[in-house]
């Protein structure tokens, strides 16, 4: 009977080892080992098949799509391929869809542990990225970090370094290194000045919406001002057409609305007290703004006929239906939330001819609606609450996915019938989500945004941007 436990130990431990080395299909989509590697390894590299003959790996003979990585430190090295080289004089084993390659003691050195390295690695279309981490001096408080983007563009992360034949600029935690050539030095500095503008502006402004303005027939950019603590409307030649000056920051994004159907447009959006609805010259519409405790709010236009609906989601567990001038929609018949919980995001998805109102509430549970406010499903599905989410429509409800940042900052995407992960789920980490048709070929994209840097990922889930 003793044995027992000792065995199942064992299978436990033949498990876990088969999961993370030994799971390898033929055909099967190798994972990116720079989503798991640890900071044993502080230098990482990666090269496309453009990069030939890589230096230590001339047994290196790749697809036109395939790509190379290593990590290595001051005594040791592993390269990670897609598919298995059976001439390899090196020792090798099957790791998440590909395989490492290396020395016994380093790929004994290998474990799945993402840290400081994993957060800063970035991936471009260069034919060669490396990333070191550089030991810090006695008079530095912290170690420096250094990416490299093939010739043109360095980042670095930490203490700033002098590097010739670059200019420098601030953005946020690190300081972004752009070749400038053989230009003037008055230029160097213009440019560097134009940069440091550029900084300040993408740190104050903050994009909401956009809403057609019918007097220019042009569209407005509806941004939010930091440093005017405003809500403003951009003209096509960067003049404000009208600046709202708010006491708090808004919640979310503006909504275009034409609420009197004479194609003459509005702009809705809420912040923690009101909702607020600004004809083109930036004053308030009849019956607005109303005020109320918000947590959430949207606007809808179901069939798309300028039946607009004003969904405001409060602390009190309510959730509102308003329509026109601010009046209370007859006929809505929501069940408002106890315990605390509250809706913070609204979105309305529709699936074949039926309509569902996602709410995204505060406890990480899902409420599906319909138009009335009546519960039309359910779904085991816990989303954080953490940003807006995205969602994959398919041919039912079940089968379509909710896109979300989860506490630990990756990107979950689950199918709302069984919480199933697909698709992109587990692949990048990321703050912000989106579907967009990027590209223009009728196809929906994910976007992803990290510390304000930009991914794209095709229906295929590939990275392509």
């Amino acid at each position: 009977m003793k044995a027992l436990p000792i065995f199942s130990f064992i299978l436990a431990l033949g498990a876990a080892w088969f999961f993370l080395f030994g799971s390898n299909v033929e055909g099967e989509l190798s994972e990116n080992p720079t989503l798991y590697a640890s900071d044993v390894w502080d230098v990482w590299e990666r090269w496309d098949s453009s990069e030939l003959p890589v230096d230590g790996a001339e047994w290196w003979n790749p697809a036109e799509d395939e790509v190379l990585y290593k990590f290595s430190n001051s005594e040791h090295f592993v390269f990670h391929v897609s598919r298995n080289i059976d001439s390899l004089k090196l020792n090798s084993k099957p790791y998440r869809g590909g395989y490492l390659v290396g020395s016994e003691v380093s790929l004994n050195l290998w474990s799945d542990n993402p840290g400081f390295m994993s957060e800063k690695w970035k991936v471009s279309a260069e034919s060669y990225i490396r990333l070191s981490e550089i030991t810090a001096t006695d008079d530095s408080s912290q170690n420096v970090f250094k990416l490299e983007s093939g010739d043109e563009r360095i980042v670095v992360w930490g203490d700033s370094i002098n590097i010739e034949g670059f200019v420098a600029h601030i953005f946020r935690d690190r300081v972004v290194y752009t070749r400038v050539g053989e230009i003037e030095e008055f230029a160097i500095d213009q440019l560097q000045n134009d940069f440091q503008a550029e900084n300040q502006m993408s740190e104050s402004i903050l994009m909401m919406g956009v809403t057609r303005n019918h007097r220019t027939g042009s569209d407005m950019d509806i941004v939010w001002n930091e440093v005017s603590y405003s809500v403003e409307a951009i003209g096509g030649g960067g003049d404000v057409v009208w600046s709202k000056v708010l006491s708090e920051k808004p919640l979310g994004e503006s909504f275009e609305v034409d609420l009197y159907s004479n194609n003459k447009y509005q702009t809705a959006f809420a912040t923690s007290s009101a909702v607020y609805l600004l004809d083109v010259t930036g004053k308030d519409v009849r019956g607005y703004p109303y005020e109320a405790d918000i947590t959430g709010f949207a606007v809808f236009d179901y069939d798309r006929n300028d039946k607009y609906r004003f969904l405001v989601a409060t602390s009190s567990g309510k959730l509102i239906n308003l329509k026109d001038e601010g009046r209370v929609t007859t006929g809505w018949n929501f069940k408002h939330l106890k315990g605390g919980n509250y809706i913070e995001h609204l979105a309305h998805l529709r699936v074949g001819s039926r309509d569902y109102i996602y709410g995204g509430c505060y406890d990480g549970s899902v409420l599906l609606l319909k138009r009335t406010g009546q519960v039309r499903g359910s779904t085991p599905v816990r989303v954080a609450p953490i940003s807006k989410p995205a969602f994959r429509i398919s041919n039912t409800i079940g089968k379509t996915t909710v896109l979300f940042i989860d506490s630990s900052g990756w990107l979950r995407e689950l199918t709302l019938a069984e919480a199933e992960p697909v698709g992109i789920s587990g692949l990048t980490r990321a703050d912000r989500v989106s579907l967009q048709d990027f590209d223009g070929d009728g196809k929906l994209e994910v976007v992803t945004t990290l510390d304000g840097v930009r991914s794209v990922w095709n229906s295929r889930n590939e990275l392509v941007l």
